[in-house]
């Protein structure tokens, strides 16, 4: 275990489950006088810490942040119910989630009301007649 811990120092890639667990209880830590996050290397050692756990693990012990890097749009909002995929947008990117299908209902009065630029991309996704 010493070994596996010296070379998680360097560059080298950790091994053993319990030289793992160490880095996530330090890092864990809020007693600690300095912030590991401003350590040199803090980001790499964690990439490799994540790299090294299996998936279910990551999941349970890292930051959102690094659960989501990497993910494609679809991975990330994957299980979102539909109001949680659209929340925090205004509503021209609102309007600019719904379907074709459904932006061929809404009233051209609708249509004018959004800024230029969102009214120009929903009339190009309707095509050239517009409905």
């Amino acid at each position: 275990m010493i070994d596996d811990l010296l070379h998680s120092f360097g560059h080298g890639t950790i091994r053993s489950l319990e030289v793992r667990w160490f880095w996530i209880e330090l890092v864990g830590l809020k007693e600690l006088t300095m912030n590991m996050h401003d350590m040199a290397g803090y980001k790499e050692l964690m990439d490799r810490m994540l790299d090294a756990l299996p998936a279910d693990q990551v999941l349970a012990h890292s930051a959102p942040e690094q659960r989501l890097a990497g993910l494609a749009p679809e991975q990330r909002l994957a299980g979102l119910p539909p109001e949680q995929r659209l929340a925090g947008l205004d509503r021209d990117h609102q309007a600019l989630a719904l379907p074709v299908e459904v932006l061929r209902l809404l009233p051209e009065s609708y249509l004018r009301s959004l800024s230029p630029e969102v009214e120009a991309e929903i009339r190009r996704r309707l095509g050239p007649n517009g409905r």
